[in-house]
């Protein structure tokens, strides 16, 4: 089974009901455990109690942490505020223990003999220090997945450029979608021809995934598309959903299952974290992604 490396933010996120562990990277390695799968977040944990609580909910959840950094920034937290819709809208302190994490020369030889897939996304790179280790762990990655997640102010072109010329998939949301195409051509406004265009800048990029929240998603390759509308639930809140959805869709294309149904899967996985609170519930997926099947 492959090593999965999930590079980048940890944190709490403050909601008006209390705080609740977050970060995207995070969210990914945690879905990805919970499916059965090897994942780790690399990343930085302050010396303080938010941050020893943090490491304990890990251990509590089964969440390798072997990779975890520890120094003497403040563990990240994130103020989350909520429109009608239950969408999110974030505050991102700055800066926070995450945005250190050092990856050691010696240590690089080690992690290219597991040939780890590594998810990695545009907000840990608002620091040097984080862009020259993941320029490091490009090296050794036997798969890298860009999950973007652009949050202003800390994001630019040629930062996402750079991240998707790196990158063998890519995951985008259709407002990033829309946003990225337009800094080059703006007469795009098909989806399908959104993601060719990507598909197309970036020769090294095998598929996009593109989520369209509560209208499902989509997978781009260069010979074939598909597309979901999703699975309706009442939603408690979104934070969190499209890690989910990475996670269960990673997890069944490494099973070696077609693209549509990997894609049906990661939709009921995301619409089921959605009708909970938080990024990282815990339920019984098999059930409950099963349950939205039975429903459509």
């Amino acid at each position: 089974m492959s090593k999965i490396i999930c590079f980048g933010e940890i944190l709490w996120d403050m909601l008006p009901q209390g705080k609740m562990p977050g970060g995207a990277p995070m969210n990914v390695a945690f879905h990805l455990n919970r499916l059965g799968l090897n994942a780790s977040p690399l990343t930085a944990l302050g010396k303080d109690d938010l941050g020893f609580e943090l490491a304990e909910f890990l251990k509590g959840k089964m969440i390798p942490t072997d990779l975890i950094q520890w120094n003497n920034q403040p563990t990240g937290q994130v103020l989350v505020t909520f429109n009608a819709q239950q969408e999110a809208s974030y505050t991102i302190q700055a800066p926070a223990a995450w945005d250190f994490i050092k990856i050691q020369d010696q240590s690089l030889p080690t992690l290219h003999d597991l040939s780890p897939i590594l998810v990695f996304g545009s907000l840990a790179c608002r620091t040097e220090v984080n862009r020259r280790s993941l320029q490091k762990l490009w090296t050794i990655a036997g798969l890298k997945i860009c999950d973007i997640n652009l949050r202003t102010p800390f994001y630019n072109k040629d930062l996402v450029h750079h991240l998707f010329s790196n990158s063998d998939w890519i995951k985008i949301n259709h407002t990033e979608l829309a946003l990225i195409t337009s800094w080059y051509q703006d007469d795009l406004k098909a989806e399908s021809d959104q993601a060719q265009f990507l598909l197309g800048l970036f020769p090294a990029v095998d598929l996009i995934l593109i989520t369209r929240g509560e209208h499902g998603a989509a997978y781009y390759d260069r010979a074939s598309h598909c597309s979901h509308p999703g699975f309706q639930v009442k939603v408690a809140d979104t934070i969190g959903s499209g890690d989910s959805f990475l996670a269960m869709f990673i997890s069944k294309a490494l099973a070696q299952i077609q693209p549509d149904e990997c894609l049906k899967y990661a939709c009921g996985m995301g619409a089921a974290v959605a009708s909970m609170t938080g990024a990282t519930p815990v339920f019984d997926i098999e059930a409950q992604v099963q349950a939205l099947f039975i429903q459509r």
